[in-house]
């Protein structure tokens, strides 16, 4: 497969041009902005991440029924979230909160039912469920701005064709995030872009995360089994839709 340069799409007009990179460039470690280093730092935790989110998805207890939707107040925004998507029984109490732990069934994206009880009880591996978290924003970059500014730094190998149109790119070891794939689509101004775990194990399936920014101020992050990629279209949408529609007009 030849390589695909993701400098071929339109840059964003907020962002400051940054090297003309190609995808199988060596990384330069002294040419890196301070920005970036901190940026690096930062996302680097994600590693980690997916396997807590994982392991935390296999307690799901405590869950609700009732879909009445409950009001939060999460940085400058307030939400009204339906209760039977919220993990957390404090978080149903309403009020000001650092962040809301949903776990959604996929494909509808409704949350716990007696209907659904099975699916959300089970949680296993290849349970239809996507684990998502609203929170402040904390950095100015998501996923897809990730993609130019940091990611693509740490490309090796050859690109890997990916699912319904996605590029697949492995990260170097030295990057943090050795074993980790970017798969993303190299032709779109805002493209999808997410981080999955190569190779999946009895302990752990191959997982992905994917974060975008919202709203004044706020970030949704959600994870999802790799092999929901095919329906990265209908999922990106579904999340980002759900997410807006939470937000409460002033």
């Amino acid at each position: 497969m030849a390589d695909v340069s993701i400098r071929h799409r339109q840059a964003a007009p907020a962002q400051a041009p940054g090297p003309q990179l190609r995808l199988l460039q060596p990384y330069k470690p002294l040419v890196l902005t301070v920005a970036s280093i901190l940026l690096i730092i930062a996302i680097g935790g994600l590693t980690r991440s997916i396997i807590e989110v994982y392991h935390d998805a296999m307690t799901l207890t405590g869950l609700s029924a009732d879909p009445a939707p409950v009001h939060l107040a999460i940085g400058p925004e307030e939400l009204a979230i339906p209760g039977n998507m919220i993990r957390s029984d404090r978080t149903r109490r309403g009020g000001p909160v650092e962040r809301a732990d949903l776990a959604l069934f996929w494909p509808t994206l409704e949350g716990y039912s007696p209907q659904l009880a099975d699916v959300f009880q089970n949680a296993g591996p290849n349970a239809p469920l996507i684990y998502t978290t609203i929170s402040t924003r904390d950095e100015p970059l998501d996923s897809t701005g990730r993609l130019d500014e940091v990611y693509s730094r740490f490309f090796v190998e050859k690109p890997l064709p990916g699912p319904s149109g996605l590029v697949g790119r492995k990260l170097s070891a030295e990057s943090g995030y050795g074993g980790e794939i970017i798969y993303f689509i190299p032709s779109e101004p805002r493209p999808f872009v997410a981080r999955c775990v190569a190779d999946g194990t009895p302990e752990m399936p191959a997982m992905c995360l994917r974060d975008i920014n919202f709203g004044r101020g706020l970030s949704v992050l959600y994870r999802f089994n790799r092999s929901l990629l095919p329906q990265w279209r209908q999922l990106d949408a579904g999340i980002q839709k759900l997410v807006t529609g939470f937000i409460v007009p002033n």
